[in-house]
């Protein structure tokens, strides 16, 4: 089954090294639901909203692009919530989103762009919170928190 749309380039077949989680590295006192997948194509905004979610409490895998994410998804059962940008690079959030639910129907989700104001009704996935960029590690952490808690 193809779940992310055909002919988009950058498809990666190894997941980036820093994307994979370190199971002896895995705190056995954190809460269950606190694996974040986090799918951001910029860098540097990537490796700053990690750095404040790990010190939120979140363990966090990192991707930068939805097909890198989506074999994530496809390997890791415990992953707890998925944030991912709208505009990546080949395959955009709302079609990592849905894929992602296919896999995973009951895989919370929260959307964030610069470029959108809101998420396109149409094409995103139901009951997925949105932010908008720029935003604050602690909006983030409470929309994590409240899409967690609802499921």
């Amino acid at each position: 089954m193809e779940l992310l749309p055909k002919g988009r380039s950058g498809i990666r077949q190894e997941f980036a090294d820093r994307g994979k989680a370190d199971p002896s590295r895995v705190d056995e006192d954190m809460d269950s639901g606190r694996l974040l997948l986090l799918v951001e194509d910029d860098e540097l905004v990537r490796a700053t909203l990690a750095e404040g979610l790990a010190e939120a409490g979140f363990e966090v895998l990192e991707a930068e692009d939805a097909e890198t994410a989506l074999r994530m998804v496809a390997s890791r059962d415990d992953i707890a919530v998925l944030l991912t940008d709208i505009n990546l690079p080949g395959a955009d959030g709302f079609a990592l989103a849905r894929a992602a639910r296919r896999l995973r129907p009951g895989l919370p989700v929260v959307y964030a762009s610069g470029r959108y104001r809101e998420p396109d009704a149409k094409r995103a996935v139901t009951d997925a919170p949105f932010l908008a960029k720029p935003f604050s590690v602690s909006r983030a952490v409470a929309a994590l928190q409240d899409v967690i808690s609802s499921t």
